[in-house]
């Protein structure tokens, strides 16, 4: 079973969590309103975590980006290959018309 490398359950136990008031606060990461009991997001960093786990994270993270955006400017260039023919048979009607 894999377990997942975040150790902060909920908002009120993440780095970036400044409580205001009795049960919210502000996540300083996003800049937004939250209450203390929310899930915690995939940017939440442990209040007494190493500085290089951060690293990893981000790293991590860039990575996946990346990749991600490979695999969208791949999915362009097929749909592009794909409607080339239907250009060429549009061009070829014009030509004769």
């Amino acid at each position: 079973m894999n377990q997942s490398p975040f150790l902060t359950s909920a908002c009120r136990s993440c780095r970036h969590f400044t409580p205001e008031g009795r049960r919210g606060g502000t996540c300083q990461q996003l800049g937004v309103p939250v209450q203390a009991s929310w899930k915690a997001c995939a940017l939440a960093v442990p209040v007494f975590s190493a500085s290089w786990d951060q690293l990893q994270r981000i790293e991590h993270w860039e990575q996946a980006l990346s990749t991600l955006v490979l695999s969208q400017e791949l999915d362009q260039e097929i749909q592009e290959i794909k409607d080339l023919p239907n250009l060429e048979i549009n061009v070829a009607q014009s030509l004769i018309a």
